[in-house]
């Protein structure tokens, strides 16, 4: 498990050409208990289980290099617009437990990108998320997919790797 490294401003993103299937959540059972060992110190990050790499939005190259791995691994994403992670979970813990598996499981229905994402709300709890990623042509969409899911934020990281937490409220 790794972090990433400084993405080349230069490169081309090419979206779909690292396109490849979701992993099964049980062969990544084990990663995700790893990630929360190594990286729960942090106030949050996303983890990938694709390229088995743990992200940290506060940090602009780890935005960007999210960013490009999502647009490059989506088949239908567009290298110009911004991309949107909403937890479908709600998932009230850290436990990788079944609901977090349900999560998982229903995002590979339509998704080859779940990811899981780990925060810390003001009060200090953390929580444990099944993520889906996903583009819309406006702002509004998002805040509709993050409410559908029962999320008072959603997470919004342009082609430039900024960031912004999305309140849907």
């Amino acid at each position: 498990m790794s972090r990433p490294q400084k993405p080349d401003p230069g490169e081309t993103v090419i979206p779909g050409s690292d396109y490849i299937m979701a992993l099964a959540f049980i062969v990544i059972q084990d990663k995700i208990r790893a990630a929360m060992e190594l990286w729960s110190h942090l106030k949050g990050f996303t983890y990938s289980p694709k390229s088995d790499t743990v992200f940290d939005v506060e940090y602009l190259h780890e935005a960007l290099a999210l960013f490009r791995e999502l647009v490059r691994g989506g088949r239908h994403f567009r290298a110009d617009r911004p991309i949107y992670l909403v937890a479908v979970t709600h998932h009230t813990g850290i436990e990788i437990d079944d609901t977090l598996r349900d999560g998982y499981e229903a995002i590979t229905k339509f998704s080859n990108q779940p990811l899981i994402g780990y925060w810390k709300d003001p009060d200090g709890r953390s929580y444990l998320d099944a993520v889906v990623v996903a583009q819309f042509i406006n702002e509004e969409g998002a805040i509709r997919e993050g409410k559908k899911h029962g999320q008072e934020f959603i997470l919004k990281i342009r082609p430039d790797g900024t960031y912004d937490h999305i309140q849907t409220d």
